[in-house]
C-alpha cells in the first residue's frame, strides 16, 4: 500500500510539474513572438521614417503623417514595455525596455523639433533614436534563441 501510495504521488507530483514546464514554455514562446513583432516593427519603422520627413519639410500633409507614425511607435515601445516577460527572458526585455526608452525620448525630441519648425531630417538619421532602434534590432538573436 504504501508503494502504491508513494508512486501515485510521484505520478502527480511529474504531472503537476510538467504542467509548470509547459506553462513556462509556452509563455517564452508567446513572449518571444510578442518580441519579435514589436522588433519587425520598430525596423520597419526606421525604414520608413527618413523618407517621409524629407517630405515632411515641404509637405505639411507629410508632416501630419510623421507625427501619426512617431505617435504610434512611441505607443508600441510603451505598450511593450507592459510586457510581461517569463522568468527565462527577463534579461533581453530589460535591454529592450532601456532601448526602448531611448527610443520614446528620442521620439518626444523630434516632436519637440517638429513643434518649433526646427527639425532637421538629416539630424533624424544620426539621432539616438535610429542608434536605439539598430540596438533593438541586434537583440533579435537573443529573442530567436528564445524561441527555439
Amino acid at each position: 500500500m504504501k508503494k502504491w501510495m508513494l508512486a501515485m504521488s510521484t505520478a502527480v507530483l511529474f504531472m503537476v510539474g510538467g504542467c509548470s514546464f509547459l506553462e513556462d514554455t509556452s509563455s517564452t514562446l508567446n513572449y518571444a513572438n510578442d518580441a519579435k513583432d514589436y522588433v519587425s516593427e520598430a525596423q520597419k519603422f526606421a525604414e520608413e521614417i527618413p523618407p517621409l520627413a524629407e517630405k515632411a519639410v515641404n509637405d505639411d500633409e507629410a508632416i501630419k503623417k510623421l507625427e501619426q507614425k512617431l505617435q504610434e511607435m512611441k505607443g508600441k515601445a510603451e505598450e511593450f514595455n507592459q510586457t510581461k516577460a517569463p522568468d527565462i527572458a527577463s534579461d533581453v526585455h530589460d535591454q529592450l525596455v532601456q532601448q526602448n526608452e531611448k527610443i520614446i525620448s528620442g521620439i518626444e525630441a523630434y516632436e519637440a523639433n517638429i513643434k518649433d519648425g526646427s527639425f532637421n531630417p538629416e539630424a533624424l538619421k544620426n539621432s539616438e533614436l535610429f542608434q536605439s532602434i539598430q540596438d533593438v534590432s541586434s537583440i533579435m538573436k537573443q529573442i530567436k534563441e528564445l524561441g527555439q
